[in-house]
Protein backbone atom coordinates (compact mmCIF):
# COMPACT_ATOMS: atom_id res chain seq x y z
CA UNK A 1 0.00 0.00 0.00
CA UNK A 2 1.24 3.18 -1.02
CA UNK A 3 2.27 5.44 2.17
CA UNK A 4 -0.27 7.93 3.31
CA UNK A 5 0.33 11.65 2.30
CA UNK A 6 1.75 13.58 5.10
CA UNK A 7 -0.07 16.95 5.16
CA UNK A 8 0.71 19.88 7.22
CA UNK A 9 -2.36 21.61 9.26
CA UNK A 10 -0.75 24.24 9.88
CA UNK A 11 -0.76 25.82 6.09
CA UNK A 12 -4.64 25.08 6.60
CA UNK A 13 -4.74 27.47 10.11
CA UNK A 14 -6.40 31.22 9.83
CA UNK A 15 -2.56 32.47 11.99
CA UNK A 16 -0.13 30.28 8.99
CA UNK A 17 -2.16 32.52 6.11
CA UNK A 18 -1.52 35.65 8.24
CA UNK A 19 2.05 35.40 9.23
CA UNK A 20 2.47 34.51 5.49
CA UNK A 21 0.49 37.32 4.35
CA UNK A 22 2.80 39.31 6.82
CA UNK A 23 6.43 37.53 5.60
CA UNK A 24 5.14 38.52 2.09
CA UNK A 25 4.12 42.00 2.65
CA UNK A 26 7.78 42.72 4.43
CA UNK A 27 9.38 41.19 1.60
CA UNK A 28 7.92 43.44 -0.95
CA UNK A 29 8.29 46.29 1.29
CA UNK A 30 11.66 45.89 1.77
CA UNK A 31 12.35 45.23 -1.85
CA UNK A 32 10.69 48.96 -2.54
CA UNK A 33 12.51 50.36 0.10
CA UNK A 34 15.79 49.28 -1.26
CA UNK A 35 14.26 50.44 -5.00
CA UNK A 36 13.45 53.30 -3.60
CA UNK A 37 17.04 54.47 -1.63
CA UNK A 38 18.29 53.30 -5.17
CA UNK A 39 16.28 55.74 -6.85
CA UNK A 40 17.53 58.32 -4.56
CA UNK A 41 21.03 58.17 -4.82
CA UNK A 42 21.06 57.62 -9.13
CA UNK A 43 19.16 61.59 -8.13
CA UNK A 44 20.98 63.01 -5.80
CA UNK A 45 24.37 61.98 -8.37
CA UNK A 46 22.42 63.60 -11.46
CA UNK A 47 21.08 66.31 -9.08
CA UNK A 48 17.43 66.15 -10.96
CA UNK A 49 14.13 66.25 -9.48
CA UNK A 50 15.17 64.77 -5.83
CA UNK A 51 12.01 65.50 -3.58
CA UNK A 52 9.69 64.90 -6.47
CA UNK A 53 11.61 61.46 -6.86
CA UNK A 54 11.13 60.94 -3.56
CA UNK A 55 7.45 61.79 -3.26
CA UNK A 56 6.46 59.23 -5.81
CA UNK A 57 8.44 56.41 -4.72
CA UNK A 58 6.10 56.75 -1.37
CA UNK A 59 2.73 57.22 -3.68
CA UNK A 60 4.29 54.09 -5.37
CA UNK A 61 5.07 52.09 -1.99
CA UNK A 62 1.51 53.03 -0.93
CA UNK A 63 -0.14 51.83 -3.87
CA UNK A 64 1.83 48.52 -3.87
CA UNK A 65 0.24 48.17 -0.27
CA UNK A 66 -2.59 49.22 -0.93
CA UNK A 67 -4.00 50.13 -4.23
CA UNK A 68 -7.12 51.57 -3.20
CA UNK A 69 -4.63 54.38 -2.46
CA UNK A 70 -3.55 54.84 -6.07
CA UNK A 71 -7.65 55.50 -6.92
CA UNK A 72 -8.09 58.25 -3.80
CA UNK A 73 -4.62 59.73 -5.26
CA UNK A 74 -6.06 59.70 -9.32
CA UNK A 75 -9.61 61.31 -7.73
CA UNK A 76 -7.87 63.00 -5.67
CA UNK A 77 -5.98 64.85 -8.35
CA UNK A 78 -8.48 65.01 -10.56
CA UNK A 79 -10.82 66.61 -8.88
CA UNK A 80 -8.69 69.33 -7.26
CA UNK A 81 -6.16 70.10 -10.50
CA UNK A 82 -6.98 71.65 -14.23
CA UNK A 83 -5.77 69.88 -16.81
CA UNK A 84 -4.74 73.02 -18.83
CA UNK A 85 -4.39 76.79 -17.08
CA UNK A 86 -2.78 79.19 -17.56
CA UNK A 87 -2.44 79.59 -13.55
CA UNK A 88 0.40 78.52 -12.12
CA UNK A 89 -1.13 76.78 -9.04
CA UNK A 90 -2.84 74.22 -11.61
CA UNK A 91 0.62 73.01 -13.09
CA UNK A 92 0.79 69.45 -11.49
CA UNK A 93 -2.51 69.41 -12.91
CA UNK A 94 -0.89 69.97 -16.30
CA UNK A 95 2.17 67.85 -16.23
CA UNK A 96 0.23 65.10 -14.66
CA UNK A 97 -2.15 64.78 -17.84
CA UNK A 98 0.04 65.67 -20.38
CA UNK A 99 2.07 63.04 -22.75
CA UNK A 100 5.44 62.34 -21.48
CA UNK A 101 6.50 63.30 -25.60
CA UNK A 102 5.54 66.83 -24.26
CA UNK A 103 6.56 66.88 -20.62
CA UNK A 104 9.52 65.33 -20.81
CA UNK A 105 10.27 64.75 -24.34
CA UNK A 106 10.69 61.06 -24.73
CA UNK A 107 10.12 60.53 -28.18
CA UNK A 108 7.33 57.80 -28.75
CA UNK A 109 5.67 57.47 -25.44
CA UNK A 110 2.14 58.87 -25.47
CA UNK A 111 1.32 58.11 -21.73
CA UNK A 112 0.35 60.36 -19.35
CA UNK A 113 1.66 60.18 -15.52
CA UNK A 114 -2.19 59.66 -14.54
CA UNK A 115 -2.92 57.22 -17.20
CA UNK A 116 0.65 55.26 -16.19
CA UNK A 117 -1.09 55.47 -12.47
CA UNK A 118 -4.07 53.82 -12.97
CA UNK A 119 -2.12 51.18 -15.44
CA UNK A 120 -0.16 50.73 -12.22
CA UNK A 121 -2.72 50.76 -9.60
CA UNK A 122 -4.92 48.00 -11.79
CA UNK A 123 -1.82 46.05 -12.34
CA UNK A 124 -1.00 46.00 -8.78
CA UNK A 125 -4.85 44.89 -7.52
CA UNK A 126 -4.96 42.16 -10.15
CA UNK A 127 -1.33 40.96 -8.77
CA UNK A 128 -2.69 40.94 -5.59
CA UNK A 129 -5.88 38.72 -6.13
CA UNK A 130 -3.87 36.36 -8.05
CA UNK A 131 -1.13 36.26 -5.20
CA UNK A 132 -3.53 35.62 -2.49
CA UNK A 133 -6.33 33.05 -4.30
CA UNK A 134 -6.67 31.84 -0.90
CA UNK A 135 -8.17 34.64 0.88
CA UNK A 136 -9.65 35.86 -2.18
CA UNK A 137 -13.20 37.09 -1.71
CA UNK A 138 -14.30 37.17 -5.79
CA UNK A 139 -13.72 39.30 -8.31
CA UNK A 140 -16.51 41.89 -8.28
CA UNK A 141 -18.73 43.21 -11.01
CA UNK A 142 -21.04 45.11 -8.85
CA UNK A 143 -24.52 45.86 -10.07
CA UNK A 144 -23.75 48.05 -13.11
CA UNK A 145 -20.99 45.53 -13.86
CA UNK A 146 -22.08 43.47 -17.52
CA UNK A 147 -23.46 46.75 -19.29
CA UNK A 148 -20.33 48.55 -18.39
CA UNK A 149 -17.99 45.49 -19.54
CA UNK A 150 -19.89 45.38 -23.01
CA UNK A 151 -19.14 49.11 -23.16
CA UNK A 152 -15.49 48.56 -22.54
CA UNK A 153 -15.75 46.10 -25.51
CA UNK A 154 -17.14 48.28 -27.97
CA UNK A 155 -14.93 50.96 -27.23
CA UNK A 156 -12.14 48.27 -27.90
CA UNK A 157 -13.77 47.52 -31.60
CA UNK A 158 -14.54 51.31 -31.83
CA UNK A 159 -10.59 51.84 -31.69
CA UNK A 160 -9.76 48.12 -34.01
CA UNK A 161 -12.39 49.17 -36.57
CA UNK A 162 -10.90 52.89 -36.59
CA UNK A 163 -7.37 51.60 -37.21
CA UNK A 164 -8.28 49.33 -39.87
CA UNK A 165 -9.79 52.08 -41.86
CA UNK A 166 -6.79 53.95 -42.08
CA UNK A 167 -7.27 56.08 -38.62
CA UNK A 168 -4.32 57.45 -37.12
CA UNK A 169 -3.06 55.72 -34.26
CA UNK A 170 -2.06 58.77 -31.87
CA UNK A 171 -5.70 60.60 -32.75
CA UNK A 172 -7.37 57.14 -31.85
CA UNK A 173 -5.45 56.26 -28.78
CA UNK A 174 -6.14 60.05 -27.42
CA UNK A 175 -9.92 60.01 -28.29
CA UNK A 176 -10.28 56.68 -26.41
CA UNK A 177 -8.52 56.91 -23.56
CA UNK A 178 -10.32 58.97 -21.25
CA UNK A 179 -14.02 56.15 -21.84
CA UNK A 180 -11.41 53.35 -20.64
CA UNK A 181 -9.97 55.43 -17.85
CA UNK A 182 -14.21 55.38 -17.21
CA UNK A 183 -14.37 52.11 -17.28
CA UNK A 184 -10.90 50.89 -14.94
CA UNK A 185 -12.06 53.40 -12.39
CA UNK A 186 -15.26 51.55 -12.22
CA UNK A 187 -13.12 48.01 -11.94
CA UNK A 188 -10.80 49.44 -9.60
CA UNK A 189 -13.88 51.13 -7.11
CA UNK A 190 -16.07 47.84 -7.43
CA UNK A 191 -13.02 46.06 -6.46
CA UNK A 192 -11.36 47.99 -3.31
CA UNK A 193 -13.91 49.99 -1.93
CA UNK A 194 -15.36 47.77 0.77
CA UNK A 195 -16.32 49.47 3.89
CA UNK A 196 -18.42 52.62 5.28
CA UNK A 197 -15.02 54.59 5.37
CA UNK A 198 -13.72 53.79 2.38
CA UNK A 199 -17.05 55.50 0.89
CA UNK A 200 -16.68 58.02 3.61
CA UNK A 201 -13.26 58.76 2.24
CA UNK A 202 -14.23 59.58 -1.15
CA UNK A 203 -16.55 61.77 -0.15
CA UNK A 204 -13.75 63.90 1.87
CA UNK A 205 -11.54 63.78 -1.48
CA UNK A 206 -14.58 65.32 -2.98
CA UNK A 207 -15.38 68.14 -0.01
CA UNK A 208 -11.54 69.00 0.67
CA UNK A 209 -10.00 68.68 -3.33
CA UNK A 210 -12.72 70.36 -5.00
CA UNK A 211 -13.27 73.01 -2.28
CA UNK A 212 -9.55 73.57 -2.72
CA UNK A 213 -10.17 73.97 -6.50
CA UNK A 214 -12.86 76.93 -5.90
CA UNK A 215 -10.83 78.42 -3.60
CA UNK A 216 -7.91 78.92 -6.07
CA UNK A 217 -10.72 79.69 -8.31
CA UNK A 218 -12.07 82.74 -6.21
CA UNK A 219 -8.02 83.79 -5.93
CA UNK A 220 -7.61 83.73 -9.39
CA UNK A 221 -10.36 85.77 -10.65
CA UNK A 222 -9.42 88.25 -7.79
CA UNK A 223 -5.71 88.50 -8.19
CA UNK A 224 -5.20 87.53 -11.49
CA UNK A 225 -7.85 88.16 -13.54
CA UNK A 226 -9.33 91.26 -12.17
CA UNK A 227 -5.68 92.24 -12.30
CA UNK A 228 -5.44 91.58 -16.25
CA UNK A 229 -2.46 88.78 -15.65
CA UNK A 230 -4.31 86.15 -17.40
CA UNK A 231 -5.17 87.78 -20.69
CA UNK A 232 -8.04 89.57 -21.76
CA UNK A 233 -9.88 85.99 -23.42
CA UNK A 234 -12.59 84.54 -20.96
CA UNK A 235 -12.71 81.13 -22.45
CA UNK A 236 -9.18 80.73 -21.47
CA UNK A 237 -9.57 81.92 -17.24
CA UNK A 238 -11.03 78.66 -16.04
CA UNK A 239 -11.30 75.18 -17.97
CA UNK A 240 -14.40 74.01 -19.31
CA UNK A 241 -15.25 70.83 -17.09
CA UNK A 242 -14.47 72.97 -13.65
CA UNK A 243 -17.81 74.02 -13.57
CA UNK A 244 -18.81 69.98 -13.21
CA UNK A 245 -16.33 70.16 -10.21
CA UNK A 246 -17.97 72.35 -8.55
CA UNK A 247 -21.47 71.28 -8.93
CA UNK A 248 -20.23 68.18 -7.56
CA UNK A 249 -19.12 70.05 -3.85
CA UNK A 250 -22.55 72.52 -4.12
CA UNK A 251 -24.92 69.19 -4.31
CA UNK A 252 -22.71 67.79 -1.48
CA UNK A 253 -23.54 70.25 0.76
CA UNK A 254 -27.16 70.40 -0.05
CA UNK A 255 -27.03 66.48 0.53
CA UNK A 256 -25.57 66.59 3.48
CA UNK A 257 -27.79 69.04 4.44
CA UNK A 258 -30.57 66.92 3.70
CA UNK A 259 -29.37 63.71 5.23
CA UNK A 260 -26.75 64.91 7.57
CA UNK A 261 -23.87 62.55 8.51
CA UNK A 262 -19.80 64.04 9.23
CA UNK A 263 -20.43 66.73 11.27
CA UNK A 264 -17.77 68.72 10.06
CA UNK A 265 -18.90 69.12 6.41
CA UNK A 266 -22.21 70.13 7.88
CA UNK A 267 -20.74 72.84 9.21
CA UNK A 268 -18.14 73.79 6.71
CA UNK A 269 -21.04 72.87 4.28
CA UNK A 270 -22.66 76.66 3.43
CA UNK A 271 -19.29 78.42 3.66
CA UNK A 272 -17.58 76.14 1.07
CA UNK A 273 -21.39 76.78 -1.10
CA UNK A 274 -20.76 80.08 -1.47
CA UNK A 275 -17.27 79.69 -2.51
CA UNK A 276 -18.03 77.25 -5.17
CA UNK A 277 -21.04 79.60 -5.90
CA UNK A 278 -18.88 82.79 -6.48
CA UNK A 279 -16.54 81.06 -8.53
CA UNK A 280 -18.91 79.38 -10.60
CA UNK A 281 -20.25 82.85 -11.48
CA UNK A 282 -16.91 83.75 -12.28
CA UNK A 283 -16.83 81.30 -14.46
CA UNK A 284 -19.54 82.26 -17.01
CA UNK A 285 -19.72 78.99 -18.23
CA UNK A 286 -23.78 78.50 -19.51
CA UNK A 287 -23.53 74.90 -19.47
CA UNK A 288 -22.43 74.53 -15.49
CA UNK A 289 -25.23 76.97 -14.51
CA UNK A 290 -27.85 74.65 -16.52
CA UNK A 291 -26.03 70.97 -15.49
CA UNK A 292 -25.89 72.06 -12.06
CA UNK A 293 -30.01 73.43 -12.09
CA UNK A 294 -30.66 69.90 -13.47
CA UNK A 295 -29.06 67.91 -11.00
CA UNK A 296 -30.60 69.99 -8.19
CA UNK A 297 -34.03 69.34 -10.15
CA UNK A 298 -33.09 65.70 -9.59
CA UNK A 299 -31.92 66.11 -6.11
CA UNK A 300 -35.41 68.15 -5.37
CA UNK A 301 -37.55 65.54 -7.09
CA UNK A 302 -36.26 62.74 -4.91
CA UNK A 303 -36.13 64.72 -1.80
CA UNK A 304 -40.40 65.18 -2.24
CA UNK A 305 -40.67 61.13 -2.75
CA UNK A 306 -38.48 60.33 0.53
CA UNK A 307 -38.05 63.13 2.74
CA UNK A 308 -40.61 65.75 2.90
CA UNK A 309 -39.44 67.88 5.42
CA UNK A 310 -36.01 68.42 4.24
CA UNK A 311 -37.35 69.64 0.42
CA UNK A 312 -39.59 72.40 1.88
CA UNK A 313 -36.90 73.37 4.69
CA UNK A 314 -34.21 73.39 1.66
CA UNK A 315 -35.58 72.53 -2.13
CA UNK A 316 -38.49 75.01 -1.35
CA UNK A 317 -36.98 77.86 -0.56
CA UNK A 318 -34.09 77.91 -3.44
CA UNK A 319 -36.84 77.16 -5.78
CA UNK A 320 -38.78 80.27 -4.59
CA UNK A 321 -35.53 82.24 -5.27
CA UNK A 322 -34.71 81.02 -8.30
CA UNK A 323 -38.60 81.86 -9.35
CA UNK A 324 -38.05 85.61 -7.85
CA UNK A 325 -34.44 85.66 -9.01
CA UNK A 326 -34.72 85.03 -13.16
CA UNK A 327 -37.33 87.64 -14.04
CA UNK A 328 -35.08 90.20 -11.67
CA UNK A 329 -31.93 89.26 -13.46
CA UNK A 330 -32.80 88.06 -16.87
CA UNK A 331 -31.26 91.01 -18.76
CA UNK A 332 -28.26 91.71 -16.16
CA UNK A 333 -24.58 90.90 -17.59
CA UNK A 334 -23.32 91.75 -14.59
CA UNK A 335 -21.72 87.95 -12.34
CA UNK A 336 -24.36 87.79 -10.55
CA UNK A 337 -26.75 87.91 -13.85
CA UNK A 338 -24.86 84.89 -15.61
CA UNK A 339 -27.42 82.01 -14.33
CA UNK A 340 -30.18 83.94 -16.17
CA UNK A 341 -27.95 84.71 -18.83
CA UNK A 342 -27.34 81.02 -19.76
CA UNK A 343 -31.56 80.08 -19.68
CA UNK A 344 -31.88 83.19 -21.81
CA UNK A 345 -29.71 82.21 -23.87
CA UNK A 346 -31.39 78.82 -24.55
CA UNK A 347 -33.92 80.97 -26.86
CA UNK A 348 -32.99 84.62 -26.56
CA UNK A 349 -28.97 84.59 -26.90
CA UNK A 350 -26.86 87.56 -26.47
CA UNK A 351 -24.53 88.27 -29.77
CA UNK A 352 -21.62 86.12 -28.22
CA UNK A 353 -23.90 82.99 -26.98
CA UNK A 354 -25.37 83.30 -30.54
CA UNK A 355 -22.20 82.67 -32.39
CA UNK A 356 -21.36 79.65 -29.85
CA UNK A 357 -25.05 78.25 -30.43
CA UNK A 358 -24.18 78.83 -34.03
CA UNK A 359 -20.57 76.64 -33.64
CA UNK A 360 -22.18 73.88 -32.17
CA UNK A 361 -24.84 73.97 -34.63
CA UNK A 362 -23.09 73.67 -37.72
CA UNK A 363 -20.84 70.86 -35.45
CA UNK A 364 -24.17 69.18 -34.81
CA UNK A 365 -24.70 69.13 -38.17
CA UNK A 366 -21.49 67.38 -38.91
CA UNK A 367 -21.75 65.19 -36.36
CA UNK A 368 -25.02 63.54 -37.53
CA UNK A 369 -23.97 63.73 -41.35
CA UNK A 370 -21.18 61.20 -39.94
CA UNK A 371 -23.64 58.94 -38.04
CA UNK A 372 -25.94 58.38 -40.73
CA UNK A 373 -22.64 57.52 -42.59
CA UNK A 374 -22.43 54.26 -40.30
CA UNK A 375 -25.32 54.17 -38.23
CA UNK A 376 -25.12 51.23 -36.43
CA UNK A 377 -20.97 50.69 -36.17
CA UNK A 378 -19.41 54.30 -35.98
CA UNK A 379 -16.62 55.20 -37.78
CA UNK A 380 -14.54 54.35 -34.86
CA UNK A 381 -11.64 56.05 -33.54
CA UNK A 382 -8.81 58.04 -34.87
CA UNK A 383 -10.73 59.06 -38.20
CA UNK A 384 -12.04 62.26 -38.78
CA UNK A 385 -16.00 63.09 -38.82
CA UNK A 386 -17.25 64.71 -41.95
CA UNK A 387 -17.41 68.13 -42.87
CA UNK A 388 -20.86 68.83 -44.65
CA UNK A 389 -21.12 72.15 -43.50
CA UNK A 390 -18.56 74.74 -42.89
CA UNK A 391 -17.68 75.41 -39.02
CA UNK A 392 -15.60 78.39 -37.62
CA UNK A 393 -12.51 77.96 -37.52
CA UNK A 394 -10.56 76.05 -34.11
CA UNK A 395 -7.41 74.50 -36.03
CA UNK A 396 -5.65 75.85 -33.09
CA UNK A 397 -7.44 72.33 -31.59
CA UNK A 398 -5.47 69.54 -32.90
CA UNK A 399 -9.12 67.40 -32.93
CA UNK A 400 -10.86 69.86 -34.16
CA UNK A 401 -12.57 67.44 -36.43
CA UNK A 402 -12.08 64.75 -33.99
CA UNK A 403 -14.27 65.33 -31.10
CA UNK A 404 -17.26 66.57 -31.03
CA UNK A 405 -18.76 69.60 -28.72
CA UNK A 406 -21.92 67.25 -28.78
CA UNK A 407 -19.75 64.74 -26.20
CA UNK A 408 -22.95 62.02 -26.02
CA UNK A 409 -23.47 62.13 -30.02
CA UNK A 410 -19.58 61.92 -30.55
CA UNK A 411 -20.37 58.08 -28.67
CA UNK A 412 -22.39 57.23 -31.12
CA UNK A 413 -20.31 58.41 -33.89
CA UNK A 414 -17.46 56.40 -32.64
CA UNK A 415 -18.75 53.52 -31.30
CA UNK A 416 -22.02 53.39 -33.06
CA UNK A 417 -25.51 52.89 -31.93
CA UNK A 418 -25.17 49.52 -30.01
CA UNK A 419 -22.04 51.78 -27.91
CA UNK A 420 -24.34 54.74 -27.58
CA UNK A 421 -27.26 52.48 -26.14
CA UNK A 422 -25.24 51.07 -23.78
CA UNK A 423 -23.51 54.03 -22.79
CA UNK A 424 -27.18 55.09 -21.74
CA UNK A 425 -28.11 52.11 -19.70
CA UNK A 426 -24.96 52.44 -17.55
CA UNK A 427 -25.52 55.91 -16.99
CA UNK A 428 -29.44 55.26 -16.39
CA UNK A 429 -28.99 52.39 -14.48
CA UNK A 430 -26.62 54.22 -12.01
CA UNK A 431 -29.53 57.01 -11.95
CA UNK A 432 -32.38 54.43 -11.07
CA UNK A 433 -30.23 52.60 -8.63
CA UNK A 434 -28.90 55.93 -6.74
CA UNK A 435 -32.49 56.70 -6.53
CA UNK A 436 -33.61 53.49 -5.11
CA UNK A 437 -30.93 53.33 -2.95
CA UNK A 438 -31.37 56.89 -1.06
CA UNK A 439 -34.98 55.43 -0.25
CA UNK A 440 -33.84 51.76 0.71
CA UNK A 441 -30.84 52.48 2.94
CA UNK A 442 -31.08 54.43 6.20
CA UNK A 443 -27.74 55.21 6.85
CA UNK A 444 -27.22 58.93 6.28
CA UNK A 445 -23.55 58.68 4.42
CA UNK A 446 -25.02 56.13 1.96
CA UNK A 447 -27.98 58.61 0.98
CA UNK A 448 -25.34 61.21 0.60
CA UNK A 449 -22.89 59.53 -1.46
CA UNK A 450 -25.73 58.27 -3.50
CA UNK A 451 -27.63 61.47 -4.19
CA UNK A 452 -23.96 62.73 -5.13
CA UNK A 453 -23.31 60.27 -7.52
CA UNK A 454 -26.91 61.07 -9.37
CA UNK A 455 -25.92 64.56 -9.23
CA UNK A 456 -22.22 63.85 -10.78
CA UNK A 457 -24.41 61.62 -13.61
CA UNK A 458 -26.40 64.32 -14.33
CA UNK A 459 -24.75 66.93 -14.24
CA UNK A 460 -22.19 65.14 -16.60
CA UNK A 461 -24.43 64.23 -19.12
CA UNK A 462 -26.13 67.92 -19.14
CA UNK A 463 -22.68 69.12 -19.98
CA UNK A 464 -21.12 66.36 -22.30
CA UNK A 465 -24.56 67.41 -24.64
CA UNK A 466 -23.21 70.58 -25.46
CA UNK A 467 -19.19 70.52 -24.96
CA UNK A 468 -15.68 68.36 -24.41
CA UNK A 469 -16.29 66.55 -21.26
CA UNK A 470 -15.89 62.66 -21.87
CA UNK A 471 -12.47 63.64 -23.66
CA UNK A 472 -10.81 65.25 -20.94
CA UNK A 473 -10.05 62.65 -17.92
CA UNK A 474 -11.37 64.36 -15.18
CA UNK A 475 -15.27 63.55 -15.81
CA UNK A 476 -14.60 60.23 -16.92
CA UNK A 477 -13.04 59.60 -13.90
CA UNK A 478 -16.02 61.40 -11.63
CA UNK A 479 -18.25 58.74 -13.63
CA UNK A 480 -16.33 55.44 -12.97
CA UNK A 481 -15.89 56.39 -8.95
CA UNK A 482 -19.21 57.02 -8.88
CA UNK A 483 -20.53 54.55 -10.45
CA UNK A 484 -18.54 51.69 -9.08
CA UNK A 485 -19.13 53.12 -5.61
CA UNK A 486 -22.76 52.56 -6.49
CA UNK A 487 -22.33 49.59 -7.72
CA UNK A 488 -21.42 48.22 -4.27
CA UNK A 489 -23.30 50.46 -2.26
CA UNK A 490 -25.88 48.52 -0.93
CA UNK A 491 -23.20 45.62 -0.44
CA UNK A 492 -21.30 48.01 2.01
CA UNK A 493 -24.70 49.12 3.77
CA UNK A 494 -26.79 46.19 3.65
CA UNK A 495 -24.72 43.36 3.70
CA UNK A 496 -27.45 39.91 2.61
CA UNK A 497 -26.66 36.60 1.07
CA UNK A 498 -28.21 38.43 -2.10
CA UNK A 499 -25.86 40.67 -2.05
CA UNK A 500 -22.18 38.12 -1.50
CA UNK A 501 -24.08 36.00 -4.58
CA UNK A 502 -23.37 38.78 -6.79
CA UNK A 503 -19.64 38.27 -6.78
CA UNK A 504 -17.74 37.02 -9.17
CA UNK A 505 -14.94 34.37 -8.83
Amino acid sequence: MAAATVIDARKFSTSWIESTQRRRMAVLICGVIVASLSLIRLVLAFDIATVSGFLIWVALVALIIRPRFGLYTLLGLELGFETASGDQMMTPGGLMNASLQQSAGFTGLILVPMEILLLLVTTVWLAGELMNRYRRVGLRAGDIGKPMFLFGLLLIVGVVRGLAQEGIFNFAFWESRFLFWMVLCYVLTVNTIRTRGHINTLMTLVFVCVAWSAAEGMWRKIALIDNGLLGTIPETYYSHEDVVIWGLLMMLVFARLAFGGSKWQVLLGPIALIVAGYTMLASERRAGYIAVMIAFGGYALVLWVIKRKAFMLIAVPILIGTAIYMPLFWNNTSMLGQPARAVRSLRNPDPRDAASNMARDLEAINVRATIQSNLLLGVGFGRPFLQIVPIPDISFFPFWNYEAHHDILWVWMKVGVFGFILFFIVMCRGLARAAALMRKIRDPDARVFASLAMSAILMSLAFCWVDLGLTNPRIPVVLGVMLGGLAVLERIYLPTPEASSSVVG
